[in-house]
């Protein structure tokens, strides 16, 4: 096997165990405790599923949308919301749009900078990060439909401080940190709460949060790459995972800091397809600093805009 392919193959497995975060779990809790836990499965994705205003179906959607036979995308998007804050208003931290073909196998992932400048709907040009806070979900869903001329089929909206109390019912996550700067800035990002070392450690939900959400230590690419790393360890150790009040906890914490417009029923059907892929591929969307003023922008290229546009397209047969 070349090293392209087992680099492939990597990515394709890093890629399932993040779209399929919750599905893992659906998994695991129902093969280990059977009934009680599909019950508070259940239940946990009833409290997460969420409408959007604008109904089942896209508005870029010409023909009627089969979720189980037509291509697809899922809009994967981190938010800053603190513990009792309304995730709906709060800015997205992270923005990901998935595009899969069935007939291919394939997935294209596009990560979209939070800082690119772009039109949002009904408020003019600003930071894509702030459609978020200005109309939830619903506008960024507008705002990333505007941007690619592409439907969003489903969102998965996920408050990034579920990621801190599940760490921490995981008893830890291990991570290996190989830039001394990170362990720097995350230590001036705290102010002095989080303090790490270089090298394999076991990261509590505090530290594993300051570690995914530090942003001036390297790329965004990068950074994408750490939170990559976290969610992988938190697949692992869940599938480890063997008593029912565990469990339960996880599950609550889900169900209170994740919304989404996929069913139970919906995410389990999708299992079969995501489980078959057999490629994966990143897109990167380029441009260059923009500050007009005082505030900073991320000024796409209009060409890389329009061919990864034509690519996502071609992607969805349409």
């Amino acid at each position: 096997m070349s090293r392209s392919q087992r680099t492939k193959k990597r990515k394709l497995r890093k890629w399932v165990k993040y779209s399929l975060f919750l599905i893992a779990l659906i998994v695991t809790a129902t093969a280990a405790a059977g009934g009680y836990a599909y019950y508070k499965v259940a239940s946990a994705s009833k409290e997460a599923h969420i409408d959007l205003a604008r109904g089942s179906q896209s508005v870029k959607r010409i023909k009627e949308f089969n979720p189980a036979k037509d291509n697809f995308t899922v809009l994967l998007m981190g938010n800053d919301a603190r513990p009792g804050q309304d995730m709906n208003k709060e800015r997205s931290d992270a923005m990901i749009l998935a595009t899969f073909n069935r007939k291919d196998k394939s997935v294209k992932l596009l990560s979209i900078p939070r800082d690119s400048y772009v039109n949002i709907p009904g408020h003019g040009l600003d930071k894509i990060t702030h459609a978020h806070s200005l109309g939830g979900r619903d506008l960024s869903v507008e705002t990333v439909e505007n941007l690619l001329d592409v439907p969003v089929d489903y969102v998965v909206d996920i408050n990034f401080t579920a990621f801190e109390e599940i760490i921490d019912e995981l008893g830890g996550v291990p991570v290996t940190i190989k830039n001394e700067y990170i362990v720097k800035q995350i230590t001036k990002d705290t102010k002095g709460k989080v303090n790490l070392t270089t090298g394999s450690q076991t990261l509590n939900g505090e530290e594993a949060l300051a570690y995914v959400r530090t942003r001036k230590a390297d790329t965004d690419l990068m950074r994408g790459q750490r939170q990559m790393e976290v969610i992988k360890a938190i697949i692992s150790k869940s599938k480890s995972i063997t008593s029912i009040p565990a469990y339960d906890d996880i599950l609550d914490t889900l169900g209170k800091n994740v919304s989404m417009n996929l069913s139970l029923n919906d995410a389990i059907g999708l299992i079969p397809f995501i489980s078959s892929l057999q490629s994966v591929d990143s897109l990167q969307l380029k441009g260059s600093d923009y500050k007009p003023g005082k505030v900073y922008y991320f000024q796409l290229d209009q060409t890389t805009l329009a061919e990864i546009k034509q690519e996502l397209k071609q992607q969805l047969g349409s």
